[in-house]
């Protein structure tokens, strides 16, 4: 049995599309745009522990009555009951400037006492212990958590400049990985067929753009790889659908390009939906 594909072209055109402009105009039109992520945006995260009777409501009670304002609070282990919190650019860039007015005055301070510091022999000369954004923050939240540092796992200050290169690093590989398919593509078959695989490629990236756009995902590094996975996916049952296509042309030059083309998809869409199932299973 032979299904037609290439006879409603206009209309998948139409929807995928019009889905990818709905999904875009949605994200910036409700949204303002894709989430933001400390990742990408930089920030600061910690990672607590918090006593059983804590739950998502109260922990983010607590942080508000703190005086913290939009965190992003994310349970990470429920047996634990532990709780990454994140703050964006615009707390770590507050708190960035009090503690480097604090720094700068104790200091000072400090240089001013070490001058009259009478060491023994073999005493070391002290050294002045500079606060940190996470440690002025952990002051101010721990106790609202009503816990101490010894409960905080791990904590992370990401500049903005860090957030910047791991975007460029990210755009790159992608634009990396769609000029070397581009090339094996051409290599494999010939140019108008890689042509066709790159717009393919294309509109996959920008369907799942829109559809983190919608569902508001956080841009982070295992989005971006899952974001190179689809592509992997995509060229690799392109290249599938392609072989089929230049098998059949050889084995019935005298269909027309239409009935080449639904021919190979057909005869390749019962290995598409199975290996698409079983890694949605395997997921």
């Amino acid at each position: 049995m032979k299904l037609h594909f290439v006879k409603y072209r206009l209309f998948y055109l139409i929807f995928s599309l019009g889905g990818i402009l709905a999904g875009f105009a949605f994200t910036y039109g409700h949204f303002g745009g894709f989430a933001r992520s400390i990742s990408f945006n930089g920030g600061i995260r910690l990672t607590v522990v918090l006593s059983p009777s804590f739950d998502r409501a109260m922990v983010e009670s607590a942080i508000k009555e703190a005086g913290f304002e939009h965190p992003i609070v994310r349970q990470a282990d429920v047996k634990e009951n532990k709780y990454d919190i994140e703050f964006g650019p615009d707390v770590r860039d507050v708190y960035q400037a009090k503690v480097d007015q604090i720094n700068a005055e104790g200091r000072k301070q400090f240089e001013e006492e070490r001058k009259h510091i009478q060491l023994t022999e073999g005493q070391k000369r002290p050294v002045y212990a500079e606060k940190t954004v996470a440690g002025e923050i952990e002051d101010i939240l721990l106790p609202h958590l009503k816990i101490s540092s010894d409960d905080v796992i791990s904590r992370e200050v990401i500049s903005a400049s860090y957030g910047s290169d791991l975007f460029r690093t990210s755009f790159m590989a992608t634009i990396y990985a769609l000029f070397l398919i581009t090339l094996y593509v051409s290599f494999r078959f010939e140019l108008s067929f890689a042509l066709g695989a790159t717009l393919a490629l294309v509109h996959d990236i920008f369907f799942t753009l829109a559809y983190i756009g919608v569902m508001q995902i956080e841009p982070s590094v295992p989005v971006v790889a899952a974001m190179l996975t689809v592509v992997g996916y995509s060229i690799n049952d392109t290249i599938i659908i392609f072989d089929r296509i230049r098998a059949t042309m050889s084995d019935r030059s005298e269909l027309s390009s239409s009935d080449l083309i639904d021919k190979a998809i057909t005869g390749t869409l019962s290995r598409t939906l199975i290996t698409s199932v079983l890694t949605l299973l395997s997921l």
